[in-house]
């Protein structure tokens, strides 16, 4: 718990200032839900299992076909995402995934100085964000229909698994939030086992000494990395993740350690930043000395990712 209180005090500093990275990561997730409501909904692929009405590239068909589409999607999904995840690693948990979001608005409840008339829009987006996803998994297995035209029953059930989902999500947000990420999440420990980042990432350059030790990066990790460490070995850390793997591998590539790097640098007024998420330039991590520095020695220039 101490932890999670360091990442709200940082979170809370850094909330002063507007930042691309919100805007950027409001997109990413916008796409996500996008993507998982647009498909059933324009009949592209959908399982009923209220009235047998489903769908396979937008016409009727049988639900054995139909659960091959569906069985085609996801395999489709961890194609692609195994193929993003050998460039850039996890970045789809920090950037796309909708649990991760859900992880951060609960966050923002929790986070110090939060004044109670902001507190009730702050529920109701993520309640409204959590009634959504949701509703776009619900989506895929049923007609939506039903929460309108079903039989009493059928709008029982269908309604009820769309408020239990929703207050699980607003439970998650509150109380569990990135241990899902670090222990549980069966995509992360696919992502972590199968390739971790190559060429974009979070990554430490600090041969102009920029560094001052501030510790603002693993603070605000939110899944307990040292992000200026990446390539050591993480220990155990319970549930289902994989032991002695490189902090790397863990890495969601949220850019929040990145983030703070830069806010904390451009506070102390000095530059480069030392701690940026982009196209690798060397090495992982570096020492201190320009011995240790092959980059230094080859001339190659370390440019902030603003």
């Amino acid at each position: 718990m101490a932890d999670a209180k360091k990442r709200l005090k940082v979170l809370k500093a850094m909330r002063k200032q507007p930042h691309r990275y919100n805007h950027l990561r409001t997109l990413g997730i916008g796409v996500s839900l996008a993507i998982l409501l647009a498909v059933p909904l324009t009949g592209f692929n959908r399982i009923d299992l209220w009235q047998g009405h489903h769908y396979l590239f937008f016409r009727p068909t049988a639900f054995k076909p139909a659960l091959a589409g569906w069985i085609v999607w996801y395999s489709a999904m961890y194609v692609v995402t195994f193929l993003s995840n050998v460039v850039a690693g996890r970045m789809f948990c920090g950037w796309g995934c909708p649990v991760g979001q859900i992880s951060r608005f609960g966050e923002d409840l929790d986070t110090p100085g939060f004044k109670t008339r902001q507190r009730l829009p702050a529920t109701l987006k993520h309640v409204g964000f959590g009634f959504l996803f949701v509703l776009s998994l619900v989506a895929w297995w049923v007609d939506l229909r039903v929460l309108w035209l079903g039989s009493p029953t059928a709008m029982a059930w269908a309604w009820g698994v769309l408020l239990s989902g929703t207050v699980a999500t607003y439970a998650h947000g509150r109380w569990w939030r990135w241990e899902f990420c670090k222990t549980v999440c069966p995509i992360g420990l696919y992502y972590t086992f199968m390739a971790p980042a190559r060429w974009y990432g979070i990554y430490f350059r600090n041969s102009e000494q920029t560094c001052i030790e501030c510790n603002a990066c693993d603070n605000v990790c939110p899944v307990d990395l040292a992000p200026r460490e990446l390539m050591k070995p993480v220990v155990a850390r319970g549930g289902f993740s994989i032991d002695a793997a490189p902090g790397l591998n863990h890495c969601l590539e949220c850019g929040d350690c990145a983030r703070a790097c830069e806010w904390i640098i451009g506070v102390k007024g000095r530059e480069p930043v030392p701690l940026l998420m982009g196209w690798y330039r060397g090495p992982q991590s570096l020492g201190p000395s320009p011995e240790a520095d092959p980059g230094h020695e080859k001339g190659i220039e370390t440019v902030p990712n603003r």
